[in-house]
């Protein structure tokens, strides 16, 4: 894991080590190439689709070309950075890192279903609050509409009784 400034800013948001293949996403974030094929392949399991990618920071969606994330541009200044920090383009990976990658994904996905069903709980109860006011409402309509029918039967009845 990064342990200084400079390192911080080499790090990929996903696997939380230097970035590996840098590549950079329409809306400028940059993800290790390993990162987002394991980000679209769980997302295209979501989403049905492997023609774009969401940024899993900002979620602005950025095309692919033939669905492949190694159409994106490399981030090179981020490569070049990581070069002279390191004497290497990309540093080596701990065995077992891509299943990492897959079980930090995974919990992150959690972390948005759990949020996806708070909402719908909120959505709940704000159904529950709704609904008495539509009653209510509909009980100041009936109410409003009853009011003026009787109006317009005392005034019919003033009329006849005038005449």
């Amino acid at each position: 894991m990064a342990s200084n400034k400079i390192d911080d800013l080499l790090q990929c948001p996903i696997c939380l080590e230097v970035f590996y293949d840098p590549k950079v996403l329409d809306c400028q974030h940059t993800f290790c190439n390993n990162c987002l094929k394991v980000h679209l392949a769980a997302s295209a399991r979501m989403f049905s689709t492997t023609n774009s990618v969401e940024c899993p920071i900002c979620r602005r969606r950025t095309n692919l070309i033939n669905n492949s994330i190694d159409s994106l541009p490399g981030n090179y200044i981020v490569r070049d950075i990581i070069e002279r920090q390191y004497g290497t383009a990309s540093p080596e990976r701990p065995p077992g890192y891509t299943q990492q990658i897959r079980d930090r994904i995974q919990k992150l996905q959690n972390g948005e279903e759990k949020e996806k069903e708070k909402e719908k709980e909120e959505e709940t109860d704000y159904m529950e609050y709704l609904k008495p006011a539509a009653a209510a409402l509909v009980g100041v309509l009936g109410g409003l509409l009853l009011a003026k029918g009787v109006k317009k039967l005392s005034d019919n009845n003033k009329k006849h009784d005038g005449h």
